[in-house]
């Protein structure tokens, strides 16, 4: 019997030594026992035991002194986008510390080839070149650009129109045929908000807002550190948030949502009325940087739309900290500012100032990142900073 609480005692140890370096990133063995109230004896016996199982690494400041992170050995994951454009992703291969990116464009008068059989056989090529197949891969993530529904695992129907090709598709247990291995399927931005909860701005944040502000608008909430997607899997749809009732009609059939105001259509649509027309967001924030008037103007009218968005949210979840990611946040202060300005004049300082407002630090692949984040959970591994293999 004591035998048995002992290693009951170890189990809840580990679990907690983990939850600390995944959530907070990495720490001093004495930081550890700080900060769980573990003795320093059982610090020490778990952090051995996670070395031992190649799930963790000490990095020795001094002779008495190390900085424990987690870190992952082994294992092979291939993490994929879905984009209404393209289908990209990457293989991470992590006994040999080797990550292969790839990419199918879709041509717009060939949409239906953007479909679950286009993906295996992209997947199939991949992995061919490295004389691999599908019983080697140890986890895939799907990253969606569109709302999905939790229990039909499909997009839902009044966006599906936007991806005819997985239209009515179970995406989870397709794949999960094909491959014999785990899966996790998730909207995009939800994985962004993985991505940039676990390794960005956001770690360590038990309660946590992201945003993505580029060709789309989307994001995802964190509560009581788990991702909360809501009864259908349609929390966080903050593209669909409404801003003006009267304001133009969105795909959604709705009028006036966000993503009819600051998405990058909807700024460049915006800008085109003057004599400064760009092809791009990326154009319109550049040229901004250069004093362009037109495109300054469009940027500090986006950042007061989206300013107006993000005080609702504030005031309905409070949370610890909101990150703006996507192309809108390397716009700079005249767009961040004018979000800030706009945050506080609609929350009259009554929530906002408890909110730390912050531009995300995970801008390369989030999505992509964020469902290789989601396959180590799934698997019960995790790594406390990313390697710069993967990054």
């Amino acid at each position: 019997m004591k035998t048995e609480n002992n290693n009951s005692k170890k189990q809840k140890s580990t679990f907690l030594v983990r939850e600390l370096l995944l959530t907070e990133g990495p720490q001093s063995q004495a930081s550890i026992s700080r900060k769980t109230g573990l003795s320093p004896a059982m610090v020490n016996y778990v952090v051995k035991q996670l070395i031992e199982l190649n799930a963790a690494d000490i990095h020795w400041i001094n002779g008495r002194e190390g900085i424990v992170s987690l870190t992952s050995k082994t294992g092979r994951y291939i993490s994929i986008l879905v984009n209404l454009d393209k289908i990209s992703g990457s293989l991470f291969v992590f006994e040999s510390e080797l990550k292969v990116d790839f990419e199918y464009i879709i041509t717009q008068d060939c949409s239906q080839e953007n479909n679950p059989d286009t993906v295996i056989k992209l997947l199939s090529g991949v992995l061919s070149k490295l004389n691999l197949s599908f019983n080697d891969i140890s986890g895939l993530a799907i990253s969606i650009v569109a709302p999905l529904d939790v229990e039909s695992e499909a997009i839902i129907s009044w966006s599906a129109g936007r991806l005819p090709g997985w239209r009515d598709i179970k995406i989870k247990s397709f794949f999960e045929d094909k491959f014999g291995s785990t899966v996790v399927v998730g909207n995009d931005a939800n994985h962004s908000t993985l991505a940039e909860w676990t390794w960005g701005v956001g770690r360590g944040i038990e309660d946590f807002v992201y945003i993505a502000c580029s060709k789309q608008i989307g994001g995802g909430i964190i509560i009581n550190n788990h991702l909360y997607k809501g009864s259908n899997g349609m929390a966080a749809e903050f593209g669909h948030l409404i801003i003006d009732n009267v304001g133009p009609v969105c795909f959604c059939g709705c009028r006036g949502c966000l993503t009819t105001f600051i998405s990058e259509r909807a700024i460049i649509m915006n800008l085109s009325k003057s004599e400064s027309y760009k092809n791009s967001l990326q154009e319109i924030i550049s040229a901004a940087g250069e004093d362009d008037a037109a495109c300054q103007r469009v940027l500090l009218e986006a950042g007061k739309d989206l300013g107006k968005a993000l005080a609702n949210i504030a005031k309905i979840l409070s949370p610890g900290m909101v990150a703006i990611g996507g192309d809108l946040a390397a716009a700079g202060p005249l767009f961040f500012d004018s979000v800030i300005a706009t945050i506080d004049e609609h929350n009259l300082g009554t929530v906002s100032q408890a909110i730390d407002f912050k531009t995300a630090k995970i801008v390369h692949q989030p999505e992509i990142l964020g469902g290789l984040a989601a396959l180590l959970a799934k698997k019960n591994q995790g790594i406390s900073d990313l390697p710069d293999w993967i990054k």
